[in-house]
């Protein structure tokens, strides 16, 4: 069979969904590259700066990552120096994350999603728009009950 022959599977969902979301992503990483940002990083920036120092486990929760892949986020983060860590005052064990003079000024991008919904969402009306968010949420909760 040459690659020719390949074709994709018909109307598959998990696959639509897989490109859409790489493409979205692709497209949310060429906006913040200006800023020294990407996407992940990003997410974890939004939270903070609607609450500065939270808990790398409440970062965690806020972007839907493992704990150990919020931390990689957060070092780059650090690295790049737009957050630090410091122990909690409370319990020493845990840390808190804050953000940085320098990530503090790009607080601008706070609702940086808008830019990126505007981009995909481009050319469909409000109807379809809403029609597209509660037949995602409707198939996310499909989803979420097969696990």
């Amino acid at each position: 069979m040459s690659s020719g022959d390949l074709q994709p599977p018909a109307r598959s969902l998990g696959r639509l969904l897989n490109n859409v979301t790489n493409s979205a992503n692709a497209l949310a990483n060429d906006m913040l590259a200006e800023y020294g940002l990407t996407l992940p990083q990003w997410v974890l920036m939004s939270a903070l700066w609607r609450r500065d120092g939270l808990l790398v486990s409440e970062l965690s929760a806020f972007s839907g990552n493992l704990l150990p892949a919020t931390s990689r986020i957060v070092a780059r983060m650090e690295d790049g120096g737009f957050v630090e860590r410091r122990p909690d005052a409370q319990d020493r064990r845990a840390v808190r994350v804050y953000l940085t003079g320098k990530g503090r000024t790009l607080s601008h991008l706070r609702d940086f999603y808008l830019k990126v919904n505007a981009r995909l969402l481009g050319g469909l009306g409000e109807a379809e728009i809403e029609t597209l968010f509660l037949l995602l949420e409707r198939v996310q909760a499909n989803a979420a009950q097969g696990r």
